[in-house]
Formats: C-alpha cells, structure tokens, sequence
C-alpha cells in the first residue's frame, strides 16, 4: 500500500476540493497524511448563526478539521501552524523545509497541494509553491520516484485550454462511493458549510449536489491518461 500525502492551506480545503479522492484511497488501504498550513483563524464564516469569535474561531476550526479527518479516514494530520492569510510574506525557504521534513518522514509515494499560479488564494498558491518545491528537492535527495499532482476545479477540467492546460493532464477520480464521507466531513466543517443549506437537508438529497468526480492536474510529464492518483 502507498502513502498519500495532501498539503494544503487550510481547514476545509482538504473536504471542499478532494474529499472524496482522499475518502476513497484510505477505503483502498492506502496511507493519508494531511499537512495544513494554518488554523483558517483569519476566515470570515463564524457559523449560521455565528458560533465563533475571532477569538475562538482558530480552536473550533483546529477542532472541525480532526473531525473530517475522522471522517475522511485520514491518518495522520500535521499542522505547520502558520498564521491564515500570512503564507505569502513566510519566508519560502523556510515554508519549504518543514514540508520537506514532514515529506522525508512519511515517504509518501504521492503528494497533492495546490498549484503556484491556479490556485485561487495567495495562501493557496505559495503552499503549493512550497509543497512542490519540497517535493523536487524530496526526489534529487532521495532518488526516490514521488508523483506531484495539483488539485483542480471541476471549470478547469471543462476548458484546460483558458488555464493554459491540455486535457492530458487532468486525472478525473470517481468518487461516487464516497459521498456519504464527504458529506459527513463538509458537515464537520461546521462554521463553513451552514451558510449552504443544502448540505444540512437530508443525507440522500445533500448527496445529490456533491460532485461524484474529482480532478486532479499532473505536474510531472511525460504526461499519460490516468484515472487514479495511484496507478
């Protein structure tokens, strides 16, 4: 079995956008190691209606992420406790080494972060940077053979070309098994989620918005179809 490793912003991210993908290859016996950048301390969801303060909110969501990681089946989480919305002024370097160390620890066969450029959110962006950066430097001093993919939106599947991206390069993951988990994750994110109340009616009418696939973008070529982050 290998070691899947996602490193990524913050708490919710790991639901929100791969979810099921990270459900389903702990139910196939894999190894899941989420890394997560900060606590989300500086996000404006409190709950509906509120259910956090600026003062607590960096807690509850350190909280609301064990529990999705619960439902996800994710082994092992690790925090870099970083302050949300700083990642950008981090000095790379250093954001860069203690993912390097947390990669030289697990030996994950795959990593998933965000990509430096598509991103969406500069906290987004620079851990991706960082992620791959770590994971290029992972490879040369290891000579071991890590597979480096980018978390994708379903927009950027539809049209690659506008991202600069060919259709090759997206992994579409069926995760229609695993909605149940997602679900119950998205739930866990309680602060984040209440405003959509879609996701609180029941669990067979919720299921039915959640997207039953996931994509993923290669990062490393030569690029070839795939339909599993593990083949």
């Amino acid at each position: 079995m290998a070691t899947l490793m996602a490193v990524l912003a913050h708490p919710d991210d790991e639901t929100f956008i791969c979810g099921g993908s990270l459900a389903k290859y702990a139910a196939q016996g894999h190894r899941v190691v989420l890394v997560c950048a900060t606590k989300g301390e500086m996000g404006r969801r409190m709950g509906v209606p509120p259910i956090a303060t600026r003062e607590t909110i960096a807690k509850l969501r350190e909280d609301e992420l064990s529990r999705a990681c619960w439902e996800l089946h994710v082994a092992q989480l690790e925090w870099l406790n970083l302050r949300d919305k700083t990642l950008e002024i981090q000095s790379f370097d250093t954001l860069t080494d203690s993912v390097l160390r947390l990669i030289e620890l697990e030996q994950p066969q795959v990593v998933v972060t965000f990509h430096e450029k598509l991103g969406g959110h500069p906290d987004h962006c620079t851990i991706g940077g960082a992620a791959a950066a770590a994971t290029l430097r992972y490879r040369e001093k290891s000579g071991r053979d890590v597979r480096l993919f980018f978390v994708a939106w379903p927009g950027m599947a539809r049209d690659p070309q506008t991202y600069g991206l060919s259709p090759e390069q997206f992994v579409e993951v069926d995760v229609s098994a695993h909605l149940a988990e997602k679900l119950r994750a998205y739930r866990a994110h309680k602060t984040q989620s209440q405003l959509n109340a879609w996701l609180w009616k029941s669990d067979a009418v919720s299921m039915q918005r959640l997207p039953s696939t996931e994509y993923f973008i290669q990062a490393d070529k030569p690029i070839q179809r795939r339909k599993s982050l593990l083949e």
